[in-house]
């Protein structure tokens, strides 16, 4: 009987060529034909793809989205000595200080503070800790999708927070512009 790793490997050479056409570099080439392969098994594991014949098809995407979530991560990072000396971390205060003032500091603490603990650490976990909705639902072990609309309903509660209406109520109807900003 074929394993699923098996049915997966004939497909690592083309893999490997579409990941170092747009990240450029052997290792990090290797680094996300092993995430994508990985994401595979899992998919395979829970029935995914329906159809056998699509599984191609299925991997090439899976490996798209591990390339982009790659380049993504690449952008945020900045070496430091690409920074001219004013611009580095120890010359200045802090980044939220110097976005917001004393007292937008304490209404924002203050609507965080609203929050139930669950929507505070959605929240802590993707703008603290940088993680994606999909990096966050693996931590927690719940579809990306749900994690998604989870961090929607957060942030239009902290919003309203923010905004003097009401926090959390513990119902999670539907919100207006949710995880949009207001235009």
């Amino acid at each position: 009987m074929m394993g699923a790793g098996d049915a997966l490997e004939p497909l690592r050479p083309g893999l490997e060529l579409l990941a170092l056409r747009t990240l450029g570099s052997a290792e990090a080439s290797r680094e996300a034909v092993q995430e994508t392969l990985a994401r595979a098994v899992v998919a395979l594991a829970n029935g995914q793809p329906s159809d056998p014949e699509k599984l191609p098809a299925f991997v090439a995407g899976i490996a798209r989205h591990v390339i982009v979530d790659m380049v993504r991560a690449a952008r945020r990072v900045v070496p430091l000595d690409t920074l001219p000396a004013t611009d580095h971390p120890s010359n200045n205060v802090d980044a939220l200080s110097a976005l917001v003032s004393a007292a937008e500091q304490a209404q924002v603490r203050e609507a965080l503070g609203q929050l139930v603990p669950s929507d505070r650490e959605l929240l802590r976990l993707c703008y603290f800790e940088g993680l994606t909705p999909g990096e966050i639902a693996g931590r927690l072990g719940e579809p990306a999708d749900r994690v998604r609309k989870r961090k929607s309903r957060a942030l239009e509660r902290l919003r309203q927070a923010f905004r003097g209406g009401a926090g959390h109520d513990g119902r999670s109807g539907p919100t207006q512009n949710a995880g949009g900003f207001d235009r």
